[in-house]
């Protein structure tokens, strides 16, 4: 075999490998989402989460985590920061990281 060939044999191991090394950085990437979000005092840091939630939902729909990236948009619909004044939604984004958390160890199998 040439130097641009695969063995077939390791391509399905390559793959699986691949998948889950994904997984594990999106497990990753909700769990500092839940504890950023528990830790927010200013709107910067307000934006800062609703940056990253935005591409993690990037990730998740590019990866085909389609229940997941649902669960994200519903997070992201309800997460609006404001400059002046307290956020009204930090208990429904809390509830919607949780149940993320939670479909996401249920499908990603942690």
């Amino acid at each position: 075999m040439g130097a641009g060939y695969i063995k077939i044999s390791c391509l399905p191991f390559a793959l699986m490998m691949a998948k889950q090394y994904g997984d594990l950085e999106i497990l990753q990437e909700i769990e500092n989402l839940c504890i950023s979000h528990q830790k927010i005092t200013q709107s910067s840091e307000c934006r800062d989460f609703n940056h990253r939630a935005a591409l993690l939902l990037q990730s998740l729909e590019e990866k085909g985590f389609f229940p997941l990236a649902d669960r994200m948009m519903d997070l992201l619909a309800c997460c609006n920061p404001k400059d002046l004044s307290q956020c009204d939604s930090v208990q429904r984004a809390r509830d919607i990281l949780e149940r993320l958390r939670y479909l996401a160890r249920e499908s990603l199998g942690e």
